[in-house]
Parts: structure tokens; sequence; C-alpha cells
């Protein structure tokens, strides 16, 4: 049930005819109990379900804005879109760190899920902390470790992108369906180092994991022939010089 529009008009109208004797950041005083009694109404019952799917806007990208905090307070899964990486051509642009989702616990997806997201948002969390270090310093100023762990973060980046179906024509590459198994698979791999030799780009835009090492032989093969093309060329001017 898509509540949007809705959710945006009351927060937006509250704010101009609320009262504004004592602005929070340029919203009422009254807008959290507000959203509340909205958000609330959608809950479940014995004898029915009430589910929103809510696209919220986020002013100048700050989760500290009010009206986002009182927003994602009342939902039980978010899916954040990421400008960041979009612009470094990583789709789905979801943010890892941000997104969440209550039902990821071990009673829900089980252990091996849970241990394995955990892991991933840990290894990514440390290689964020990384990237200010790496832009003055530079990754050889990086421990041994801190360098392994941007190599499996920056490979987990690229393995969770995927190519969609709705998107061929603009992207030229075929969709693919991945199924949970192989996605926790490939994490699971990635994080054990198995994945170290392919470069990073053979892990971008897969479906399986072990599609990677296929690319990674691909591309090796592909960038082999121009040198091996060059050779009949060269014997045939020396041929003529000869002559």
């Amino acid at each position: 049930m898509p509540i949007t529009d809705t959710e945006l008009r009351l927060i937006a109208n509250a704010a101009i005819i609320g009262d504004s004797s004592q602005p929070v950041n340029g919203y009422q005083p009254t807008m959290g109990t507000e959203l509340a009694a909205l958000e609330e109404r959608i809950a479940n019952t014995d004898s029915g379900a009430i589910t929103a799917i809510q696209a919220v806007y986020v002013p100048a990208d700050d989760f500290t804005d009010p009206a986002a905090v009182h927003t994602f307070s009342h939902l039980s899964a978010s899916i954040v879109l990421s400008r960041q990486r979009a612009s470094e051509g990583l789709f789905p642009a979801i943010d890892p760190l941000q997104s969440s989702s209550k039902m990821v616990t071990p009673g829900i997806v089980g252990d091996r899920h849970y241990a394995l997201a955990q892991a991933i948002r840990r290894t990514l969390a440390q290689y964020a902390e990384l990237k200010d270090i790496i832009a003055m310093l530079g990754l050889e100023q990086l421990s041994p470790e801190d360098r392994k762990v941007v190599a499996r973060a920056r490979r987990l980046e690229r393995f969770l992108t995927q190519p969609f179906f709705t998107t061929e024509q603009f992207t030229g590459l075929k969709g693919k369906l991945v199924s949970l198994k192989d996605a926790l698979d490939g994490c699971e791999r990635i994080l054990a180092d198995e994945f170290m030799d392919p470069p990073e780009s053979a892990l971008y835009m897969i479906g399986a994991v072990d599609e990677a090492t296929a690319k990674a032989k691909a591309s090796a093969k592909a960038s082999a022939q121009p040198e091996s093309a060059q050779q009949p060329a060269e014997e045939e001017v020396h041929a003529v010089d000869d002559a």
C-alpha cells in the first residue's frame, strides 16, 4: 500500500499550518506524534495485515533530518539508494551500510545467513573508515591486514552488483537471476580470500561467483591476442626488408 503522498502531505502541511512558535529545524514540534498516529495504523491483526511500501525522500541526503529520523523509526526494513554508488557504476545502487532490516535475525534467516550479513557489513564498514587514510596517504601505507580488508570489501562491492533484465537494452549486458544460495556462497568465498587472484573487475555484473574465474580467463585471453597478432606483421616486414 503506497502511502508516500499522504505522508509527505502530512509533514509538509503540518509544517505550514501547524504551531511554528517553536519549530524544530523548520518542522512543527508535534511532527513526531502526528507521524506516529499515521504509521501506527499500519499493523497486523488477527483478521488481516497491512504492508506499506514507502518511498522516503531524505532532504540533502541528511539522515539526521527530523522528518527522516521519525519516519525511519517506524519502518521494519529500509533500502537506501546511494548517489555515491550510482556515480561509481555500482548497480543496484543500494547502500548496504545504511540499509537495514529487523527481520535479519538468526531465528528468521538462519545462523549462516545472519553471520555472513554481519561479516559483510563489518568488512564494508572497515573499508569506509579506511577511505580517508587511503585518500591522504595511499593504499601502500596501510598494514597488510588492512590491505586485505580493502581487497575483500572492493570485491564484495562488485559482486553485489547485478545486471537486470529490464536494463539489457541500455547496458548491453544480459540480465541474470541469482539465487540466495549462490549469493551467500559467493560472499562467503570472497570473505575467505578465494578470489584474490582474479581482478576486481571480474566480479562486476556477474551471476554466480564462479563466473568471475571464467570472465578473468576470457579477459586475459583477449588481452593476449593483440600481442600474438603483431608477430606475423613484424615477420612480414622483415621479409620485405630482406627482399
